[in-house]
């Protein structure tokens, strides 16, 4: 019985998704930060000095901040809830570049005494990265009511509530429970803390995304191949409390598994004729997914709408600065078959 209650719920998601997608804004909750780049040639092994390959640079970034720029490229259409600090430059330029991008900050909180989050992206020749972040304003949620009457208001209000995990669980679940409450879908995207998602966070989530580490790490079972990818999403849906995962795979695209007994659904990934930099491209998915559920596309367009984006992220240096603007994902899949 509660698992066909939860279908219902989730069928009703979906059909409010589609009904209100274009009218009502996307909300994200979640992190902001100033990424900077040190490029080397190679992750140093231990007690090992190299020489980076060029100047330290300073991107916009946050998975929380990457996402709202990702669905306000795509949508003209987000509302980002989060905080920077007070005691350094970094908040102001942050939400700038986020507002550049078409994003409503006005519910971006600044906190007196602490700094913005920061992470520092080492950064490898062929593309990919390692990822040292520190929290600062990011982890300093007010305790007693975390969030606002204006962010409770957007919640009940939007389309689609996007999270990630670079800001307090407790954070996370508040903004769940009011979503959940105004039968408003939640997307969560597992990347940031590593630590175990919580059950009361999982139960109040219509669609949760993690890549393949994450998969691995929720579910203690292996996912070197695509195999093992299957079988550790469906042990994650055997818990009775997740209706939907969808992973990504990176350069071997994404796959969906579902609660509501339709056959997994797996998406190749696009053409790249040169990866520049991954950071971003698991948050440009997960927003250009939710967006393409929101204005009511079905699970297998939605899908290719979110790879198609993702691919066109990895080949621009930076994550916020890599987030394509509709117009392109519209090309790039009108000319690439299906």
């Amino acid at each position: 019985m509660r698992c066909a209650l939860l279908l219902l719920t989730v069928r009703m998601s979906i059909s409010r998704m589609s009904a209100t997608g274009a009218a009502r804004p996307i909300v994200v909750v979640g992190s902001i930060n100033a990424d900077i780049y040190l490029e080397v040639p190679r992750v140093p092994a231990v007690g090992e000095t190299l020489i980076a390959t060029a100047d330290p640079r300073i991107f916009p970034g946050g998975k929380g901040a990457n996402q709202a720029a990702a669905a306000a490229r795509l949508t003209g259409r987000c509302q980002m809830v989060g905080q920077v600090g007070g005691s350094d430059a970094y908040g102001e330029q942050m939400l700038e570049r986020a507002r550049a991008c078409g994003v409503d900050t006005s519910l971006v909180a600044r906190h007196p005494t602490a700094s913005t989050g920061q992470a520092y992206i080492v950064l490898q020749a062929d593309g990919d990265n390692s990822i040292i972040v520190v929290g600062g304003a990011n982890q300093l949620w007010p305790e007693d009511e975390p969030l606002g009457a204006g962010t409770r208001e957007a919640i009940a209000c939007a389309s689609c509530l996007l999270l990630q995990r670079e800001i307090p669980e407790r954070v996370n679940i508040a903004a769940a429970t009011l979503a959940r409450a105004s039968g408003v879908p939640v997307v969560l995207d597992v990347g940031g803390e590593d630590s175990a998602v919580s059950k009361e966070l999982l139960a109040l989530c219509t669609s949760v995304s993690p890549n393949e580490t994450e998969l691995a790490r929720m579910t203690g079972l292996p996912t070197d191949d695509d195999a093992r990818v299957l079988a550790a999403a469906r042990a994650l849906l055997a818990g009775g409390m997740i209706s939907e995962v969808v992973v990504k795979l990176g350069a071997r695209g994404c796959m969906r598994v579902g609660a509501d007994g339709r056959e997994p659904l797996w998406q190749a990934a696009f053409p790249v004729a040169q990866v520049v930099d991954t950071t971003g491209a698991g948050d440009c998915f997960t927003a250009a997914f939710a967006v393409a559920c929101a204005e009511g596309r079905d699970v297998g367009a939605s899908l290719r709408f979110a790879t198609a984006a993702a691919s066109l992220a990895v080949q621009t240096r930076g994550a916020m600065t890599s987030m394509p603007a509709r117009e392109m994902v519209e090309r790039l899949m009108a000319g690439t078959a299906a």
